[in-house]
């Protein structure tokens, strides 16, 4: 039996091009918590093999080491071979590159992100009703001060036209320049198909995630 374990921002890419895949969706924002992060993904994967799955899919790449040291005992464990999860909507780690290579003082943006309060204004109103609108301003500030750019990727999934209104209100309100960028399936295609390639690795069980299998 085959699964996917992955971020819940991406749920809606994924189940655009797969929904009959067993699947199961982490919270979001375990990014910022690697051992957290850690944690959680290996619950994920003993429990599954427990279940009797053999085959699962991690829709998370290295994402600040929070998946380096996850094994399983009796499943293959098929991962990406990427930073985080924007590559996987960009499509290709080329891709990315050139991205960050053009404008490494990038904010990324999705449907998915914007669902679950990842953008600059949902943050900064969060902020405000914790210490009041000067500092949350002051704070907004301070944690966007290296960047220049916005870029909300355009992905395979219906709905977007209010996500992307959102990406912009939130590059005016910091002041950042607004782009879009076209989304791109085929990294996440080859994950879910689970053939082994460049982008694409494949861990028998017993055996180790290292981050240098990731990057």
């Amino acid at each position: 039996m085959d699964k996917i374990i992955a971020c819940s921002t991406i749920r809606r890419e994924i189940e655009a091009l797969n929904p009959e895949m067993e699947s199961e969706y982490l919270e979001y924002g375990l990014h910022r918590t690697p051992n957290k992060l850690n944690q959680k993904v290996q619950q994920a994967v003993t429990a599954s093999e427990k279940a009797g799955f053999r085959k699962i899919r991690l829709g998370y790449g290295l994402c600040s080491n929070g998946v380096a040291g996850i094994s399983s005992e009796k499943a293959t464990l098929i991962v990406p071979r990427m930073h985080d999860c924007i590559t996987i909507l960009l499509g290709s780690n080329q891709a990315y590159r050139h991205e960050f290579c053009s404008n490494p003082g990038t904010i990324y943006l999705s449907r998915g992100w914007i669902e679950f309060g990842g953008d600059p204004l949902s943050q900064y109103e969060n902020y405000k009703e914790r210490v009041g609108a000067d500092f949350a301003r002051e704070t907004m500030e301070l944690e966007y001060k290296n960047y220049t750019r916005l870029v909300f990727i355009n992905t395979w999934v219906e709905g977007l036209d209010q996500y992307r209104e959102s990406a912009r209100k939130s590059a005016e309100f910091i002041n950042l320049e607004f782009e879009e960028r076209e989304g791109n399936p085929d990294l996440l295609k080859s994950l879910l198909e689970g053939q082994e390639n460049d982008e694409i690795a494949i861990f028998e069980p017993g055996r180790i995630i290292l981050r240098t299998d990731l990057v």
